[in-house]
């Protein structure tokens, strides 16, 4: 497989569970805290799984874009574990647990766009990928005291919108990939003649 399309891959994996995650919550009628953690420590476990994933493929290189990954990769790991191995979380304990792990995540996102923006193809994508997670955490912060249906049309607007960005990143990068592979095939072989 080569590097565009594991890049498309994860793009794409991101986007398609983040999307499935924040459609669960927001169409869930009288979700409990019980219901919505077990729900967002799967999404934070699956997300972290992918970008465990990318990390080790690159495992060789200490490139900001490979540190992020491992780091947000092992942050969501550790959030799907606490949330299910925790017996009954209460709002609070859940509010706070997902803030954390957006703002975090959201932070390191913001690093590796604004270290790398002279490598990265579309930096603005990850820029506009952290901004909306920061916001979310901070957005879950600024209520201690949410229940249940309010921390999941936060958590479920922001997944949305996050899975919406990589989702179009994974298209732009899908259709770069393939108009290069078109231009390859359509040149002819070195020193061959066109004919006129």
């Amino acid at each position: 497989m080569t590097e565009s399309r594991r890049t498309i891959w994860v793009l794409g994996a991101r986007g398609a569970i983040a999307v499935l995650f924040g459609g669960l919550t927001l169409v869930w009628p009288q979700v409990t805290v019980l219901a919505l953690a077990r729900a967002f420590g799967t999404y934070a476990l699956a997300d972290g799984a992918v970008l465990l994933g990318a990390a080790w493929r690159h495992r060789g290189e200490l490139r900001p874009a490979v540190v992020c990954a491992a780091a947000a990769g092992a942050l969501g790991i550790a959030a799907g574990a606490m949330t299910a191995l925790w017996p009954g979380p209460t709002a609070l304990v859940l509010l706070v647990m997902a803030g954390a792990w957006a703002i975090v995540t959201g932070c390191l996102e913001l690093w590796v766009a604004t270290r790398m923006r002279h490598e990265l193809r579309y930096a603005w994508w990850w820029r506009a990928s952290a901004a909306v997670s920061v916001a979310a955490g901070v957005l879950l912060w600024l209520r201690p005291y949410a229940g249940a249906m309010d921390i999941a049309l936060v958590l479920g607007v922001y997944a949305l919108i996050a899975g919406g960005i990589w989702l179009s990143a994974a298209w732009r990068e899908y259709r770069t990939h393939a108009h290069h592979s078109r231009s390859w095939t359509s040149r002819p072989p070195s020193g061959a003649r066109v004919a006129h």
